[in-house]
């Protein structure tokens, strides 16, 4: 981690880009790490054995490098989706592979053309392109949503796939200013072939639960390790400046530490919680999925706090290019941006509000 860190400000201007730190993950067996164990890992993630471990994972590396963080992040979920509906034998021919050091990942967002298969002989053919792919060039497979050509509504299924033919990637797409480590961008599925085999488990699959949205606790923990390294470079920044006499800065910095401290506590609850809702009832399920759903916007609100007291704290300091403070503001401020934030609370609401009243533990 502490590798990880000494190289994150140089990450997203050095032109091997994320590769070494891919490499030190490769090398302390982490990739492998998320296999299960008659595979040859240690099931990271993929149990509620291993919940609070995985998140005490995600935290560290999130201190360290957020984009680092959002690759492993993919990684963990491209596996856990492999073990929960991929067939045995597509499993046996990509497991060897993370194995010797491939990274997975997870591309969902479709561009102005969505991913789409036809038949074609033998085989089916791809048309389309994924968008916000991130870990161009670095991920090797990825497991992504599609549909079929001539279908537009019911629910979608996924395929492995592999991604690392230069010719398709575009990270040019990316125009945002944060998370630019994680050569992320667009990925061109035109006139790729594959074979059924590859599609992993049945239309619907993606959105069961408590799976779907019951494993974002996995990027609010990277998010709240970013969230700890904002305020650790606060605290150095106000310590150099012999600030931090200042009762106006103490106060700031004491909240944003309460914070830090009640994200922890809450995703650490909520790991175990939405992990061990498997083989539930429905309504254990979905009680499981509306604490995933509330800690999600507790920890966009704790982090958005702690980015506005840090800025007030530091004034222009928080603003200065090429600085590890800008760097990380601007990478949590966007990693937090998840698609449709009203819509999960949304539905967190309907959750609760089914739950007989006087019936759920407060």
């Amino acid at each position: 981690m502490s590798r990880l860190a000494e190289r994150a400000d140089l990450a997203e201007i050095d032109p091997a880009g994320l590769a070494p730190e891919i490499d030190m993950l490769r090398h302390a067996g982490l990739l492998a790490a998320c296999l299960p164990g008659d595979d040859g890992g240690a099931g990271l993630g993929l149990h509620a054995r291993s919940a609070v471990s995985a998140f005490e994972l995600l935290r560290r590396m999130g201190r360290a490098n957020l984009s680092v963080a959002r690759l492993f992040e993919g990684h963990i979920n491209a596996v856990k989706l492999l073990c929960l509906y991929g067939e045995s034998r597509l499993r046996a021919r990509i497991f060897p592979a993370v194995r010797d050091g491939a990274l997975l990942g997870v591309w969902g967002a479709d561009g102005p053309r969505p991913l789409r298969y036809a038949p074609f002989g033998d085989h089916l053919r791809l048309d389309g392109e994924k968008v916000f792919a991130s870990g161009l060039g670095l991920v090797r497979f990825a497991i992504v949503t599609l549909r079929e050509d001539t279908s537009d509504e019911g629910p979608s299924r996924l395929a492995l796939l592999e991604v690392s033919d230069p010719q398709r990637q575009d990270p040019s797409a990316w125009k945002a200013s944060g998370m630019r480590a994680t050569a992320s961008g667009r990925f061109d599925f035109a006139g790729m072939a594959f074979d059924p085999d590859q599609f992993v488990g049945r239309p619907g699959d993606y959105e069961r639960e408590p799976h779907f949205e019951g494993g974002i606790w996995r990027y609010c923990a990277a998010h709240l390790g970013g969230a700890e390294a904002l305020v650790d470079l606060w605290q150095h920044a106000l310590a150099a400046r012999k600030r931090l006499d200042d009762p106006m800065q103490l106060t700031r910095y004491a909240r944003a530490v309460s914070l830090c401290r009640a994200m922890t506590s809450l995703l650490r609850e909520t790991s175990q919680t939405v992990e061990a809702a498997v083989n539930s009832d429905p309504a254990a399920t979905d009680a499981a999925v509306a604490d995933a759903l509330l800690a999600r916007q507790f920890v966009e609100e704790s982090c958005v706090e702690i980015l506005q007291l840090a800025e007030k704290s530091l004034g222009t300091a928080a603003h200065v290019r090429r600085t590890s403070i800008e760097r990380i503001r601007r990478d949590l401020s966007m990693f937090l941006r998840q698609a449709a934030p009203d819509a999960k609370l949304l539905k967190a609401g309907r959750l609760l509000a089914a739950v007989p009243a006087g019936s759920r533990p407060w």
